[in-house]
């Protein structure tokens, strides 16, 4: 069950660092690398207007509802969620490799002399 909440702890505070990281990666790309941000922002305008996404083969009220969910702005947020993701698991990553560093495993002779040590034996 802990391993359950665990997990669930795990992915909700991954959805909420990518949340924050989203808006930190936005503020960033504005104020030191607007053209990479604006580069970005033109691959999703593209990426909008190939004639294949903007006239899919869907019915009148198909292609006013995708032409809605579909547009620059969408795929903008997708790629800066995408974006954001991969540095908040690189972070996630790295925090536990540093961990690992700091508190590497015990030796198995020591656990087996705790465990023999132990009060209920």
């Amino acid at each position: 069950m802990w391993i359950l909440f665990r997990s669930f702890s795990n992915a909700s505070s991954k959805i909420i660092a990518t949340f924050f990281m989203v808006l930190v990666l936005m503020m960033l790309g504005v104020l030191f690398a607007p053209g990479v941000f604006n580069s970005v922002n033109d691959f999703a305008n593209y990426i909008a207007n190939l004639n294949w996404i903007r006239n899919p083969s869907l019915g009148e009220q198909g292609v006013a509802v995708f032409r809605v969910f579909i547009n620059e702005a969408s795929i903008f947020g997708i790629l800066m969620t995408l974006i954001a993701r991969a540095v908040v698991e690189l972070l996630w990553w790295g925090t536990a490799q540093l961990w690992r560093t700091v508190n590497p495993p015990e030796p198995e002779a020591t656990l087996q002399a705790k465990q023999g040590d132990s009060y209920y034996n």
